[in-house]
């Protein structure tokens, strides 16, 4: 962790009904909110929106997330773009899972290749 880091860090920061940047605590507790990016060793989180979540342990229910990061997620209807866990207990609906990413894969290199093979052949 970078000093500037260090500085900024809270032992707890609670927010409700609010919309915050950034947040950097050892316990975040959040409700209602709306939050660009959480960096915490635990999170408890309730009908919120975060941006990237990045702790150790984290708790929510009832949330939309767009990249989330941790060990272990305890969760009940969470809806995320892409959820990189150890342990996930709970309902956890992701955009981006493995066939998802296959399929991704897939279309982006078929139409990269269709766009090289057209330039081979109109533009020698």
């Amino acid at each position: 962790m970078a000093e500037s880091e260090k500085k900024n860090l809270k032992k707890e920061e609670n927010v409700t009904k609010q919309s915050v940047e950034t947040i950097y605590a050892e316990t975040v507790t959040c409700s209602k909110s709306g939050v660009s990016s959480i960096n915490a060793g635990r999170a408890e989180i309730d009908h919120s929106g975060i941006g990237l979540l990045k702790a150790q342990h984290v708790q929510q229910s009832n949330c939309g997330n767009a990249v989330v990061f941790t060990r272990n997620l305890k969760t009940s209807s969470v809806r995320s773009l892409v959820t990189i866990a150890d342990n996930i207990e709970g309902d956890v609906k992701t955009i981006l899972d493995k066939q998802g990413a296959a399929v991704f894969g897939v279309v982006f290199a078929s139409v990269f290749m269709l766009f090289r093979i057209i330039r081979r052949i109109f533009f020698r």
